[in-house]
């Protein structure tokens, strides 16, 4: 049997993703997110340090991320 774990995301995120998401097949953001994840980590680009303190940065802008 699967262990689950939880992932808090702001209700403003979600609500953003469900708008993005509606007319795209996937049922729930739970799905589109899961989607987007596996994507990357298979992904064979990989993003530099700098790369990814920049992302970090403007998602703390955006409040996304503490």
């Amino acid at each position: 049997m699967s262990e689950y774990t939880t992932i808090s995301l702001r209700k403003e995120f979600v609500a953003d993703v469900e708008a993005y998401i509606e007319d795209e097949p996937f049922g729930s953001v739970k799905e589109f997110v899961k989607h987007v994840v596996v994507r990357e980590m298979e992904s064979s680009e990989d993003i530099s340090d700098t790369e990814a303190r920049q992302i970090a940065e403007k998602l703390r802008e955006l409040g996304y991320m503490e």
